[in-house]
């Protein structure tokens, strides 16, 4: 399953996989009301048979990501923790794995955005050049909506060479967590699987 922010992309993306032979279909949790063919609050989706699901991505040159299980239960814990406020955190990497997650306080104190304390970041940076590792990944939380990049995050002022992980909704059940880069306002989710 890949996730679009409008229906003409998720379209674009169907076309693609059925020209390489994948079968798939366009999901949509709700048209907007009112407002029909605006999705970007709602999740359109273009879902594949689980078979199906590695082709799929290499067919839309969907990028990923292995994180294994106890960073990825560290953001969960933490996300747990910090609601009803968003929880946030760096994410440390060697080369092109992630290695360490760093659980930071919400200096925003909010419950639908975030800002890294300053005084924490540079902790976390010494850290991490003394570890010969780098912030490669910044992580939060949406303690009641869906783990996709909210309008908040999209023009937040995060670093763009940093992977966004986001775990929602924290509340009622057990988290998704999610990956993506956002770039100039555009979001491009990373397939992410947790590892042993």
């Amino acid at each position: 399953m890949v996730e679009y922010p409008v229906r003409s992309d998720a379209e674009i993306a169907l076309a693609r996989l059925a020209a390489d032979g994948i079968r798939a279909t366009i999901a949509v949790d709700d048209e907007g009301g009112l407002n029909p063919g605006f999705y970007r609050d709602y999740g359109v989706r273009v879902v594949v048979d689980a078979t199906d699901l590695d082709d799929a991505r290499d067919s839309l040159g969907i990028e990923r990501i292995e994180v294994p299980r106890p960073l990825a239960e560290a953001i969960v814990r933490h996300a747990a923790w910090s609601a009803p406020n968003e929880a946030c955190g760096l994410v440390l990497f060697d080369g092109d794995r992630p290695v360490f997650v760093a659980s930071l306080s919400n200096a925003a104190a909010s419950d639908h955005r975030f800002t890294i304390d300053p005084s924490e970041h540079h902790g976390v940076l010494r850290f991490a050049e003394r570890s010969r590792w780098r912030i490669g990944g910044v992580f939060h939380s949406h303690p009641r909506s869906r783990a996709y990049p909210s309008r908040a995050d999209v023009e937040g002022g995060a670093d763009t060479g940093w992977m966004h992980f986001i775990a929602g909704p924290v509340t009622g059940r057990h988290p998704e967590l999610r990956a993506f880069w956002i770039v100039e306002g555009r979001v491009a989710e990373v397939s992410l699987s947790v590892t042993a």
